[in-house]
């Protein structure tokens, strides 16, 4: 019982930061259709080591969060997080090599996010973008954008869980299984 209501707890406040940040944080990189707010998808990677429910409550937090804050495109950008917050929590589950897992997730939020621009766009009439190059450019900026913005939060996401899971908060053996065979390495020399 204790367990799962620490769970809920730290799902409420990784919810909380994720509807939070893109309201206040200061560094927002705005070039539409790509946004980036520092910062904005580290609730949502550290609620992947919790479990699948936390990470689909965390994203859908971060989707409110950015529609009181940018557009609808935006916002609907932020909605297709779901998807690898959730496979994310999967490959956490499966004990998916970090690196492997970190590429996994970009690339499934880079496609989500260039997909849905690509909808939307069509959705709203804008022919002429599809129909010509610029559409193969807007793709690219926000492939890159994206993939550039999710390492970055993936960082600072990884930074804030080392004392979160020396403090038992996060199962420590998902984040520190890597150093902790460094120093049975370095003891056995």
């Amino acid at each position: 019982m204790r367990n799962k209501t620490k769970e809920l707890t730290m799902t409420a406040l990784l919810t909380a930061l994720a509807i939070i940040i893109p309201m206040i944080m200061p560094i927002k990189v705005a070039m539409p259709p790509f946004t980036a707010t520092l910062a904005s998808h580290t609730p949502l990677i550290i609620s992947m080591f919790l479990s699948p429910l936390a990470a689909i409550l965390t994203a859908i937090g971060s989707a409110i969060g950015f529609f009181f804050t940018f557009s609808p495109i935006v916002a609907a950008r932020a909605a297709t997080h779901v998807f690898f917050t959730v496979a994310g929590a999967y490959m956490v589950r499966k004990k998916t090599h970090p690196v492997l897992m970190v590429i996994l997730t970009l690339i499934l939020h880079s496609i989500a996010d260039m997909g849905i621009v690509y909808i939307t766009a069509e959705w709203m009439g804008m022919e002429s973008l599809l129909n010509s190059n610029a559409m193969g450019y807007v793709q690219a900026w926000l492939g890159l954008g994206t993939a550039v913005h999710h390492l970055v939060d993936f960082t600072i996401a990884y930074l804030i869980m080392i004392p979160l899971a020396k403090a038992k908060l996060i199962d420590p053996n998902l984040i520190l299984r890597g150093k902790k065979n460094r120093e049975t390495v370095s003891s056995h020399k």
